[in-house]
C-alpha cells in the first residue's frame, strides 16, 4: 500500500498545469517565410495552394484591388487569423479570475480584426444562429504544450492578401499555437463549405521581442476618399465574368497552365507537376521577387537584411548582394 501511495504521489505532482506554456509578451514578426504573402501580396490570378470552389474561384475573378479603398470597406474587418497573411506582430496576455486561474488567452495587434479572447473555462459555442462578431468565438484546450483553439462565428473575409480569394461566414478555424522557447508558431487549419473544396492549412512564425512595441492595438480606422471618381456614385469596383483583365496576370510571368494557378484541389499534391512536366516552359528571366530582383528595387523594410544567394547570379551582381546582407541569406 505504501508503494501505491508513493506512486500516486508521484502521477498527481507529475499532471501537467492548467497552462503548460507561457504565452504572455509581445512577439515580432520574422520575414523569411512566405515574404511574399505577408509583405506585398500576391500575383493577381494566384489561386495557388488554395482548394477553391467553383463559386469561391467565380467570385475571386470577380475582385478588383481598387474594392479594398471604397469608403464602406476601408474598415471593414477580416478574419480574426488575418495576422497569417500580414507584416505585423502580435501581443498576447491572460485574464484570469480571482483564484488566479486563466479564464482566456487574449490575442491583439491587428487593426484589420478584432481582439481574440480565447475562452478556457469550457464554456461552449454559440447557437449557430448566434451574432457573428468581427473577433468570431474562440475556445481552447491544451494539448501537451500546445494550445488548440476552435474558432467559428466569422464574418465574410477574404483569405489571401490582395487577390480576393473569398471565405464564408460558415468557415470554421482548427487553431494550434505552441511556443518553442521564443518562436511562437500558428498554425490554422481553415474549412468553408461554401468557398473551399478542402481544408486551408497556414503556419507562421514569431519571434518574443521584449523591446517591440507595446502600445500598437490599431483599434482606430480613419476613412478616406481614396477613389474620387467614385464619390457619390454608388459604384462598387468589380469585374463582370470573363472580363478580368489580370485572371492571366501570374500565367503569364510564369509560363504557367492556366490550371495550375486556379485553385484546383487537385493541383495542391505533388503529383500534379508530372502532369504538366511537358507543357511547362520556365520563363527565360524573372522580373519580380526574385535574385536580381530584390538588388534591384531593394527589399521593404519589413524584412531587413534578407538577401538572395543564388549561385546563378552574375559574379558581380551576387558579389554585390553579399555585401549588403547583414542578416539570413536565402
Amino acid at each position: 500500500m505504501r508503494h501505491v501511495i508513493i506512486l500516486l504521489t508521484v502521477l498527481v505532482t507529475a499532471a501537467p498545469a492548467w497552462a503548460q506554456v507561457e504565452l504572455s509578451g509581445s512577439y515580432s514578426i520574422r520575414m523569411y517565410e512566405d515574404y511574399i504573402e505577408r509583405g506585398p501580396g500576391s500575383f493577381m490570378g494566384d489561386f495557388t495552394g488554395m482548394a477553391l470552389s467553383d463559386e469561391g474561384r467565380a467570385k475571386a475573378l470577380l475582385y478588383t484591388s481598387n474594392l479594398p479603398s471604397t469608403i464602406e470597406r476601408q474598415c471593414l474587418a477580416q478574419s480574426p487569423w488575418v495576422p497569417q497573411y500580414r507584416p505585423l506582430g502580435l501581443r498576447i496576455w491572460n485574464d484570469v479570475d480571482s483564484s488566479g486561474r486563466i479564464v482566456a488567452w487574449v490575442l491583439a495587434g491587428d487593426y484589420l480584426r478584432d481582439t481574440i479572447r480565447i475562452w478556457m473555462d469550457g464554456r461552449p459555442h454559440p447557437s449557430p444562429n448566434a451574432w457573428h462578431p468581427s473577433s468570431g468565438f474562440h475556445t481552447g484546450r491544451w494539448e501537451g504544450d500546445t494550445l488548440v483553439v476552435k474558432t467559428t462565428h466569422v464574418k465574410t473575409m477574404w483569405i489571401r492578401r490582395g487577390v480576393g480569394i473569398p471565405a464564408s461566414d460558415q468557415s470554421t478555424f482548427t487553431v494550434f499555437i505552441t511556443r518553442h522557447d521564443n518562436l511562437l508558431t500558428l498554425t490554422t487549419v481553415q474549412e468553408d463549405p461554401i468557398y473551399l473544396t478542402e481544408p486551408h492549412i497556414v503556419s507562421r512564425v514569431w519571434e518574443f521581442d521584449p523591446r517591440s512595441a507595446q502600445g500598437q492595438l490599431r483599434d482606430t480606422c480613419t476613412i478616406a476618399s481614396e477613389i474620387p471618381s467614385l464619390e457619390d456614385t454608388g459604384g462598387v469596383p468589380h469585374y463582370l465574368p470573363g472580363q478580368n483583365p489580370d485572371e492571366d496576370y501570374m500565367v503569364k510571368m510564369y509560363n504557367l497552365p492556366k490550371e495550375a494557378a486556379m485553385g484546383y484541389a487537385h493541383t495542391l499534391y505533388p503529383e500534379f507537376r508530372k502532369t504538366i512536366r511537358g507543357k511547362y516552359t520556365p520563363p527565360a528571366s524573372c522580373g519580380q521577387y526574385c535574385c536580381g530582383w530584390i538588388e534591384r528595387q531593394g527589399m521593404p523594410g519589413a524584412a531587413p537584411g534578407l538577401t538572395c544567394n543564388d549561385g546563378n547570379l552574375p559574379p558581380a551582381l551576387r558579389e554585390s548582394i553579399l555585401k549588403r546582407g547583414a542578416g539570413a541569406e536565402r
